[in-house]
């Protein structure tokens, strides 16, 4: 995976929103951010202990609607659950529902809200999964 090649998924997946390449490059170069997928369809995480937070996950619009995030996403927490993370957060904007459904099926339940975190002023869904090293999610 490249910094310019992630840049132009999360770019095409976000539009205005999506990150640079210089903000991917800090990523690949942090010992506590691990990159799952591929260039087409990745997740970002970051581990704290045996906590961890998906900072952005983006799945190329040409490649979209072929289960390929929620496998990755499926296999990236398994990973993690490996390594002894027992909790994964994230925020997604209420209004994604498709990110919404996807987090749901690989077990994350909502447990709060942040009005207004936007830029755009939408509410952000808080939600978190437990995981456990049997179980991988």
């Amino acid at each position: 995976m490249t910094p310019d090649g992630l840049a132009r998924t999360h770019g095409a997946a976000f539009g205005d929103a999506g990150w640079s390449a210089e903000s991917f490059r800090g990523y690949l170069d942090d010992p506590r951010a691990t990159l799952w997928g591929d260039e087409t369809c990745f997740a970002v995480l970051r581990r704290a202990g045996p906590e961890a937070e998906v900072l952005t996950l983006a799945t190329h619009p040409a490649h979209q609607g072929q289960g390929r995030a929620t496998a990755m996403l499926r296999a990236a927490l398994a990973g993690l659950a490996a390594q002894g993370v027992e909790e994964v957060f994230l925020e997604v904007a209420q209004s994604n529902t498709a990110a919404l459904a996807l987090y749901r099926a690989c077990g994350f339940e909502a447990f709060g809200q942040r009005v207004g975190y936007y830029r755009n002023g939408d509410t952000a869904v808080c939600m978190k999964a437990r995981l456990s090293a049997t179980s991988g999610g």
